[in-house]
């Protein structure tokens, strides 16, 4: 009997409650704190009262290195003319900064770019009282200065661990399960280049040139472009097969618009650097990937104008589904009215689907206006007539980012008089 319980006790399978992540272990906080603030003065015209600051701020680091304060470094300081108090402060300084600071600015940078993401549950607490990444690798570029060359090693240690860290980066994002029907994919890749974009940021700060730059610049318009075309496979799939599986999917696409212009800005700006060399009469991958998202969307949206009309005064149509429509179509004039409308590499098929979905818009407006005005006292049923009011709104507020305002406060005064009527 006891070792049935026993058996029983040991094939339980109540799981413990899972226990939180441990917060990430980010080495050299302190240290990159009080490097931004030496940095500070190292950078500033320099005075007795900098100096003596300056060295105020490493003594607890003067005491780690040489396991004893020694004597006041402040001391023979006085009297003597700037240039000479800078020189001696600069000397007493130099082990500190070269042997302390800059490896543990070094460590934190590596630790907060490279190290992986912190886990779902962390909080942004946990990151409170952090320096900004920027700011630690501009003090290390003005402390490398300061000492005309020394510690260059450990930028460079960043510069390498950034390029590396890309590389992975970008081959997780695209060995990633990105499902067809879901925006995951858009999303996941446009936190990917926002992440890439801070790590190419981090690398002009330490002063990087060439090779270095132009790795991380080549991994984000990858990113882009996988983005782009996954998008564009997605909207495609719809307009091709015109399913109800593929519609909800280009659908949740086209909601993740804030997504899309990061990823399509990305492009732009790489069109309009020259980053990938052009050659006459061919378009660089940049230009396809971005020319093919848009011409998807072209059709995407043609395919939506023509169901929403047919739907506007018919009940084939779930209600709920028509407003989702409608909104996919504000969103893609939103995606064309905010994506870089004074850049210069600036597709012309963007404005033409821009002004398309601006007349087709006024146009469906005024149909509903003017099936409205006709149903007002037609003695209709009236749960007919309110679908009718409630897919009518949904045109209106179509219309409101799109400065056809005319249109749009005509419609809503023929809305009102059919909801008055309707009591």
């Amino acid at each position: 009997m006891d070792g049935t319980r026993k058996r029983d006790e040991g094939n339980r399978t109540d799981a413990a409650p899972p226990r939180r992540a441990a917060p990430r272990r980010i080495r050299g906080t302190r240290e990159a704190l009080d490097a931004v603030k030496v940095a500070d003065h190292l950078a500033a015209l320099q005075t007795p009262e900098r100096a003596a600051v300056l060295l105020t701020l490493l003594t607890p680091y003067r005491r780690r290195l040489f396991h004893a304060s020694g004597s006041d470094p402040l001391a023979g300081l006085a009297g003597l003319p700037p240039e000479r108090q800078h020189e001696l402060a600069m000397r007493q300084a130099a082990p500190m900064l070269l042997d302390v600071l800059l490896p543990a600015c070094r460590d934190h940078l590596i630790d907060r770019l490279v190290a992986p993401a912190p886990p779902e549950d962390t909080t942004p607490e946990e990151d409170d009282g952090l320096p900004s990444i920027v700011d630690v690798a501009a003090s290390m570029r003005t402390i490398i200065a300061a000492l005309r060359g020394g510690g260059r090693q450990h930028a460079a240690a960043v510069v390498g661990a950034v390029e590396e860290a890309s590389r992975a980066m970008v081959q997780q994002a695209a060995n990633a399960e990105m499902p067809a029907g879901t925006a995951r994919g858009v999303t996941m890749l446009s936190h990917t280049l926002l992440r890439l974009e801070a790590l190419r940021l981090v690398l002009e700060t330490l002063g990087a040139r060439g090779d270095a730059l132009g790795e991380v610049a080549y991994q984000s318009r990858r990113v882009a472009r996988l983005a782009l075309r996954h998008a564009a496979s997605t909207l495609n799939a719809y307009v091709d097969n015109h399913d109800l599986i593929t519609l909800h999917g280009s659908l949740q696409v086209i909601g993740a618009v804030d997504s899309l212009i990061v990823v399509a800005l990305r492009i732009l700006d790489a069109l309009e650097g020259q980053e990938e060399e052009e050659t006459p009469f061919v378009k660089v991958a940049d230009e396809v990937a971005l020319d093919t998202y848009v011409e998807s969307a072209t059709r995407l949206a043609q395919v939506l104008v023509e169901l929403v009309g047919k739907a506007l005064f018919a009940d084939e149509l779930d209600s709920l589904l028509f407003a989702a429509m409608v909104r996919k179509i504000k969103w893609l004039h939103r995606f064309c009215a905010r994506l870089g409308t004074d850049h210069s590499r600036r597709p012309a098929a963007l404005d033409e689907l821009g002004d398309y979905i601006v007349l087709q818009s006024a146009m469906l407006a005024r149909r509903a206006g003017d099936w409205l005005t006709d149903a007002l006292g037609s003695g209709l049923d009236p749960a007919v007539l309110l679908r009718r009011v409630e897919r009518a709104e949904a045109v209106a507020d179509l219309l409101a980012e799109m400065n056809r305002r005319h249109v749009q406060d005509s419609l809503e005064v023929r809305i009102a008089a059919m909801r008055l009527s309707l009591g």
